[in-house]
């Protein structure tokens, strides 16, 4: 049986939240020191406003403390006609220079900045047409996109071609998400458009993100909430405006989906609700992922007067944690790895753009790497919970003895920007941080060993235990499951190298025992394979007789 996992979890008898002692000798757990020093982290926090079409800029925003830009293309001088070939390279332009300055753009095209004239729908749609292969071509920078187009500053009011309406929101929405990379999300500017457009009413909530539809690549999941006047007032100046509906409803709505998709924006007037204390609880609500700096200044500067500046920097998007880890203290070549982690995310948010989590091997002598992606999606470590994982990997024969650091590794999912540290997530830790790489250092001393106690596996190379079929025990082999007498005879009568008895005289007595397969969700779309009696399986193949013909 083969089964998909988002998250492994390497047991003895029963769920354990460590890994089994004896499967590659003694294990340790680490703690790590948390830390509240505002660092950098691509795709969350403050941003900065600016004109795509002239980044003039963009080298210095990092420096300014932020990874994300509003990137603004205004097309007031194509209402009634194709984008040009000029235009169209301006605004690459633009992605080329935030790609080179380390940062992500969210992009929004609208027809005027002073509430002005918009485009007719045909045009808009055409306008979309020409965006795509822009898109396309640029969405490793792609932070996310407001749905823009219609309206005064494209967000979605008083459009001069009638444009604010369900029927023609629906249909440029859809355009927009038809043009969009599947993994890339927009932002619409108030929650009463998203309920009207995708439940038919404005109260109607038949049609949300939950669970069990979230990252599934449906127009509904792809649509985040904009508030580009948070806390300004106890509508937020029309952005609530359903009847019937409380601003505490309003909340709870997006509160509920955001924890999937983006919410952030900008504050637009200095009222109470931008008290600290209340805007720090509706960030947290709302799992608010990133805010203007540029607007409102006055609001910026009461959070610093308040003394909550430095809080909301920190906590706006993600924010991880590593509390602890357990892993071997020394393992052998061929040998199992398991490891625990246990993160905590302190941010508001969450990641929604796709991101893998990757395990490093690195030798301290040599510098050589070895690298797998394991099976877990941290967009589902929620703001304010703990997450744990726990996965087992397998390392081939070939590793190279001696000491080894181990590191978490959170690079951008796009090749282009893989490797380029500027793009990996930052654990906020006291001493694990490397900049050079962009690793996450769980530890410098793991010791790879021959004699490291435990049986031996075939694996070519490092890899993640995600399927029970993985465990292939060396020398076994008839592939019964077991290293016995049975497989000696298939070494002789298949006339095997000596390399191939070495391994099943290393490995005899080893059994693979029936593996149970258990299911649980300690979060929404994790699926744990559970790997029953691999504490005896060690403790036997560790012990087991050497013999010889």
């Amino acid at each position: 049986m083969r089964i998909s996992s988002t998250v492994l979890l390497v047991a003895a008898i029963g769920c354990l939240a460590a890994p089994p002692a004896g499967a590659q000798g003694p294990a340790q757990t680490i703690a790590y020191q948390a830390n509240t020093a505002e660092f950098l982290n691509p795709e969350r926090g403050f941003m900065r406003f600016s004109n795509l079409l002239d980044p003039w800029n963009y080298a210095n925003i990092r420096a300014q403390g932020a990874t994300i830009v509003y990137g603004g293309v205004t097309a007031s001088a194509f209402r009634n006609q194709a984008l040009s070939t000029g235009f169209l390279n301006q605004i690459q332009a633009g992605f080329d220079a935030a790609r080179e300055s380390g940062l992500k753009v969210k992009f929004r095209f609208n027809y005027n900045n002073d509430g002005g004239a918009d485009a007719p729908k045909s045009v808009i749609l055409g306008h979309i047409q020409q965006l795509q292969p822009l898109w396309e071509a640029n969405k490793d920078v792609i932070f996310n996109i407001d749905a823009g187009f219609i309206g005064g500053w494209g967000e979605w009011h008083s459009s001069t071609n009638g444009l604010d309406n369900p029927t023609d929101r629906a249909e440029i929405l859809a355009a927009i998400l038809d043009a969009l990379p599947v993994d890339r999300t927009v932002g619409i500017r108030t929650p009463h458009f998203k309920r009207e457009i995708f439940s038919g009413s404005t109260t109607s909530e038949t049609a949300v993100i939950t669970a069990a539809n979230a990252f599934d690549g449906s127009d509904l999941s792809r649509v985040g909430h904009l508030n580009d006047c948070f806390l300004a007032s106890s509508s937020d100046f029309g952005t609530y405006v359903t009847p019937g509906w409380s601003r505490g409803r309003e909340l709870a709505y997006i509160g509920g989906e955001s924890r999937f998709v983006p919410h952030g924006g900008e504050t637009c007037n200095n009222s109470s609700f931008c008290e600290s204390g209340n805007a720090i609880g509706e960030m947290t609500t709302l799992h608010t992922d990133y805010l203007n700096l540029d607007y409102h200044p006055d609001v910026i500067q009461r959070w610093r007067d308040e003394g909550s500046f430095d809080e909301i920097q920190r906590r706006l998007g993600y924010r991880f944690e590593l509390d602890e880890a357990t892993l071997p203290v020394a393992v052998k070549p061929a040998g199992l790895m398991p490891i625990s982690l246990t993160i905590d995310n302190v941010g508001f948010g969450e990641l929604f753009n796709p991101r893998n989590v990757e395990v490093v091997l690195r030798h301290n002598t040599t510098g050589e790497t070895s690298t797998v992606a394991i099976a877990v999606d941290p967009r589902w470590w929620s703001g304010g919970t703990t997450a744990t994982v726990e996965t087992g990997l397998l390392l081939p024969e070939s590793l190279a003895e001696g000491e080894y650091t181990v590191a978490l590794w959170m690079p951008d999912i796009e090749a282009s920007l893989h490797d380029d540290p500027r793009y990996a997530v930052r654990f906020a830790n006291d001493g694990v941080w490397e900049a050079a790489t962009g690793f996450n250092l769980l530890t410098t001393s793991l010791v790879v060993d021959s004699e490291t106690a435990g049986p031996l596996f075939v694996a070519p190379t490092l890899a993640e235990v995600v399927d029970p079929e993985m465990l292939e025990l060396a020398g076994d082999f008839n592939f019964d499951g077991a290293v016995n007498a049975a497989d000696y005879t298939v070494w002789r009568d298949q006339g095997l190298d000596s390399a191939a008895y070495a391994s099943w005289q290393a490995n005899y007595g080893a059994v693979l025992p029936p593996v149970g397969l258990a299911t649980a969700t300690p979060e929404p779309g994790a699926i744990l394979l559970v790997f029953l009696g691999l504490t005896s399986l060690a403790a036997r193949g560790a012990t087991a007789p050497r013999r010889s013909s």
